[in-house]
């Protein structure tokens, strides 16, 4: 591995290094709060002690430098424990989704090479009974050991600004996922950047209520709280009523549209906010707060929503600023050190107000897809890095997001990707090809549709709903399934989505329906 050694117990740092950084704060912060759980107070001392514990009895099973560790829990204390665990002892810590399917996880499980695994009460026989394929796997770990591993002595790790820290899944532009490989120099780059953009710091208490095997909850809300020495009140779950409790009890509010919309449903929205006077910033993920509803929220927040702009491959990439302007619709300006381009297909620029690919560098990015030097050479093939998404950008410079060229569809939060799904629909017998797409949701800002085009006339809309449960995630799986006779393509055989969605508006887009 190499590198610069740190000092966790002096409290000095190398800059843009991730993992000395945070130890100095650790270190500087030690009978400071760091996370309120419950009624539990986890000093930053105490954390610090759990996740060395637990780093040694990793390093004991066999755990090296660079190993990835795969973390597959719903409980957000063990979680968080392995993972800084992970750090502490210089391996690469790789967040699983705890419903991902037997199929996702043997995946994700082989390709990685992951060499230990934490998981969950629920998740171990999963992973229990595909060790026999999984030839690099040295460990499998109780996540209830995170708690409360016995004493161990764990030699400081000394990994390099350029090594690797962090790999998350995303499938891009290509049916099956990629691991997204960060190192601690772009880890800590991205998050000094959104630390300055959003003003974090060690007053700051953040409300925690997003799942922590996503970029947004795990990088975003808790990295970021823990690497400037704020604390985190981390909730297990979003709640409709019990957040309304306790976002009060901070300064900053991380959520996506559907937290936003599900309380302006709620009849003791308005009364609640009203003791939210310490909060200072409220910002949202995943999709822009439909127009519609902007005022009356920003209203009875009697602040503005702080829309961003980010992604597995860069984390947060743009954020409208804190004292404005908030141009309505747009994720806003580049955050320091990146730089985004609008660009044509032939890649020279776009005219502001003009639609173009939007592309960025900067020292944010990642490193490199893992096990796939070919994706990551195609990926920055121009110098710049596509992001796969379609905007705009006005004379100001602010950036508005108008599509996505990947097709990725994001409901409730999540990422959706048509591949991954419409493969889970052709392994059903009965189906002869099938083409996934996002259709706008009120609520959820949008919904999966599936057109199936069936190869036996026998084949229900119950008998391919059995079929999905087994093999995707609840929010994977579509709400619509309409049978069509065929698919639109162009002369090369691609499916025309955008074809697609026009037929559905007009024919409907009800379960079931169809012609053939």
């Amino acid at each position: 591995m190499g590198g610069p050694a740190s000092s966790p117990s002096g409290g000095s740092s190398t800059p843009g290094h991730f993992l000395d950084e945070l130890r100095a704060t650790f270190a500087d912060r030690a009978a400071r709060t760091a996370i309120v759980h419950g009624d539990r107070v986890i000093p930053y001392g105490d954390l610090e002690a759990r996740a060395r514990r637990f780093a040694a009895r990793m390093v004991r099973l066999g755990l090296e430098a660079g190993d990835r560790v795969a973390i597959i829990t719903p409980d957000k204390m063990p979680f968080l424990i392995a993972h800084l665990a992970t750090l502490y002892a210089g391996a690469v810590s790789l967040p699983l989704n705890p419903r991902s399917t037997p199929d996702e996880l043997r995946y994700y499980l082989q390709d990685s090479g992951a060499r230990v695994v934490v998981a969950g009460q629920d998740e171990w026989p999963f992973v229990e009974a595909l060790k026999p394929v999984l030839p690099e796997l040295r460990a499998l770990i109780a996540d209830r050991e995170a708690r409360d591993a016995p004493e161990g002595k764990l030699a400081d790790a000394t990994p390099g600004r350029d090594d690797p820290c962090l790999m998350l899944y995303s499938s891009g532009t290509t049916g099956r996922p990629k691991g997204v490989v960060h190192t601690h120099a772009n880890l800590a780059a991205s998050l000094r950047a959104l630390a300055a953009c959003w003003r974090l710091t060690p007053d700051d208490v953040v409300i925690n209520v997003l799942p922590l095997f996503h970029i947004h909850g795990l990088s975003f809300a808790t990295q970021l709280t823990l690497l400037v020495g704020g604390s985190m009140r981390v909730e297990d779950q979003f709640h409709p009523r019990r957040t309304l409790d306790v976002i009060g009890r901070g300064t900053v509010f991380m959520a996506i549209p559907t937290f936003y919309y599900t309380f302006l449903e709620r009849p003791e929205f308005r009364q609640a906010a009203r003791g939210w006077s310490s909060v200072r910033l409220f910002t949202c993920g995943s999709a822009p707060i439909r127009a519609d509803v902007l005022p009356e929220l920003e209203s009875i927040l009697g602040r503005p929503v702080i829309n961003r702009y980010g992604m597995t491959e860069g984390h947060v990439i743009t954020s409208l600023p804190l004292d404005g302007p908030w141009p309505q619709g747009s994720v806003g300006l580049p955050l320091e050190g990146i730089e985004l381009q609008v660009v044509n297909e032939d890649g020279t620029p776009a005219a502001p107000g003009q639609e173009g690919s939007v592309r960025l560098r900067g020292p944010n990015l990642f490193r490199q897809y893992w096990r796939r030097p070919d994706a990551t050479r195609e990926a920055f093939a121009s110098g710049w890095f596509d992001t796969g998404d379609v905007g705009e950008r006005d004379e100001a410079g602010f950036l508005t997001l108008v599509g996505r060229k990947n097709d990725l569809i994001i409901t409730n939060g999540f990422n959706v990707y048509p591949q991954v799904v419409e493969r889970a629909i052709d392994e059903c017998p009965g189906v002869a090809e099938s083409a996934v797409i996002g259709v706008p949701d009120h609520r959820r800002g949008e919904r999966v549709l599936a057109a199936v085009v069936r190869s036996s006339r026998s084949l229900t809309e119950q008998d391919l709903r059995a079929h999905l449960a087994e093999r995707l995630v609840d929010y994977q799986r579509p709400s619509s399934i309409v049978f069509v006779p065929e698919l639109p393509r162009n002369a090369m055989g691609k499916v025309l989505r955008r074809e697609l969605r026009d037929r559905l508006d007009r024919g409907g887009s009800r379960p079931g329906a169809g012609t053939d």
